[in-house]
């Protein structure tokens, strides 16, 4: 027998041991890894599993217990206490405790770190306050009596706060950002390549012998699906609509509903102008664009879970009886993000056309790096955009609240002491048919003040190679590899 040929047979063989790669892509590269300072959701994918907070979030079983074991309110609702698991750990081994909790929270709302998302702690008592600097730390309105507990406390009731607790925006973190919470810890990044994570092994929940996963940088979701059908990705996040009708009868096709807010808003360009908002808003076919991307929700209704209002989302119709007969000759700036990818690109050029046809409107189409466009409407919003929220939790409050004056995704511009005096409302109420109510009451003021068009509910549409099991998308778009085998 020739020993060495057998020997070259077995090197050239494929090792039953050899660890599996689960690699997945994202379209734009992270701007870093501190999960307090994300501003897209480019990276969530990336920080949800590095990173973990109390809570996780299940869409069957709601809230789940992770670096906590659960929070109980007094009877006033005024106070919040959670108990953490008393043998936590940071990827590097030293204890995670109580005390990382609580500097993380100072540092979220230390103005002067520019945290994006420091408002989801405005409902602790003096947060505001001290994020404005009125105050100091010591009057923050969150304790720890010992290292498994933290104490908060609110001026009003705040129903919705611990769905904040499953959030990695507000995890607690290391000073210098070398350990991690979560399933995953940082392997190696290559610029501009590649982020590669490796399993960590303190992290006590899950499947312990989870695989590697990487994330490769690619723009282009043509280019992505390329390589998920060369088997060089083994999670494809988003499938072009343009491919659905082929690829939805795979057995590695799935749907998956997401609680989004995608809409088209008017900048000040149009604030004053009702009459030109109503004609860009009737004269969409909106059933036609449903067909033409293989849409589950229909476009025109605002995209929130039909179970938040008192029977149904409301929607606006194509109704050529209501476009007003304007006569101008503007045109008008619809600016997009260039994350949305090709998809946008076909729909933004499919509304102008409507628009054109319909109500003799002319648009200037302007598509631009996310960064930017993100930039531009904060200072200078253009007269139509378009733009996508995922609320930071399940709940209408959350939605709504992406247009309240001190939210920083408020890009309407709304300052309305109607629409305050229903988000405090909603804020308040306790029963199901209450909350039902004044989601409604928030969603109907959007919609009949025609300040923006709601794209429908939204569902994305995935690939995963079948050999993978134990990966979790919820109806938040937050990917959990904690299971993955």
């Amino acid at each position: 027998m020739n020993y060495f040929l057998v020997f070259l047979l077995l090197l050239s063989a494929p090792s039953f041991a050899a660890e599996k790669v689960f690699r997945l892509h994202l379209a734009t590269e992270p701007g870093g890894l501190d999960p307090n300072k994300q501003r897209t959701s480019s990276s969530s994918y990336v920080l949800g599993n590095l990173y973990r907070n109390i809570f996780s979030y299940d869409d069957q079983k709601g809230l789940v217990p992770d670096l906590g074991t659960g929070c109980k309110r007094d009877k006033k609702r005024t106070t919040l206490t959670c108990n953490l698991k008393k043998d936590l750990q940071w990827s590097d081994g030293s204890p995670l405790t109580s005390d990382d909790f609580l500097r993380t929270y100072i540092k979220i709302l230390t103005s002067k770190n520019a945290i994006p998302r420091a408002d989801l702690l405005f409902k602790i008592k003096n947060a505001e306050s001290f994020y404005k600097g009125e105050l100091d730390a010591k009057k923050l309105g969150v304790s720890t009596p010992d290292k498994h507990t933290l104490k908060f406390e609110f001026t009003n009731p705040d129903p919705d706060f611990e769905y904040n607790l499953s959030n990695f925006l507000l995890a607690p973190t290391k000073e210098d950002l070398t350990a991690y919470s979560g399933p995953y810890k940082l392997k190696e990044w290559k610029k501009g390549q590649k982020l590669v994570l490796e399993p960590n092994r303190l992290y006590k929940l899950g499947y312990a012998q989870r695989p590697v996963v990487e994330f490769l940088f690619i723009e282009e979701d043509t280019v992505a699906l390329q390589l998920y059908e060369k088997n060089e990705l083994q999670f494809l996040r988003r499938l072009p609509t343009l491919f659905i009708p082929t690829y939805k009868n795979r057995k590695d096709f799935y749907w998956y509903p997401v609680t989004r807010l995608d809409y088209l808003g008017f900048g000040p360009e149009l604030s004053g102008d009702e009459n030109t908002r109503k004609a860009f808003t009737y004269s969409l076919n909106y059933s036609e664009l449903q067909k033409i991307f293989s849409s589950e929700g229909k476009p025109g209704c605002i995209g929130l879970p039909d179970s938040w209002f008192p029977e149904k989302a409301p929607c606006f119709d194509y109704d050529p009886s209501k476009v007003p007969k304007i006569k101008n000759s503007k045109t008008y700036t619809l600016m997009f993000s260039a994350l949305g990818g090709e998809d946008h690109k076909r729909a933004t050029e499919w509304l102008q056309n409507q628009w054109s046809k319909n109500a003799q409107l002319k648009t200037h189409l302007e598509v631009k790096e996310n960064k930017v466009f993100l930039q531009v409407l904060q200072h200078n919003p253009p007269a139509i955009f378009r733009k996508g929220v995922s609320p930071d939790r399940p709940t209408c409050l959350s939605a709504l609240e992406t247009f309240a004056p001190w939210s920083p995704e408020n890009y309407l511009r709304i300052k309305s002491a109607e629409y305050e005096k229903i988000l405090s409302s909603l804020s308040q109420a306790q029963k199901p048919a209450e909350q039902k109510k004044w989601c409604l009451a928030g969603a109907d003021y959007l919609m009949k003040n025609h300040l923006m068009i709601p794209l429908g509910a939204i569902h994305f549409s995935v690939l995963v190679k079948p050999e993978f099991k134990g990966w979790k998308l919820n109806q938040m778009n937050q990917l959990d590899l904690s299971d993955l085998h």
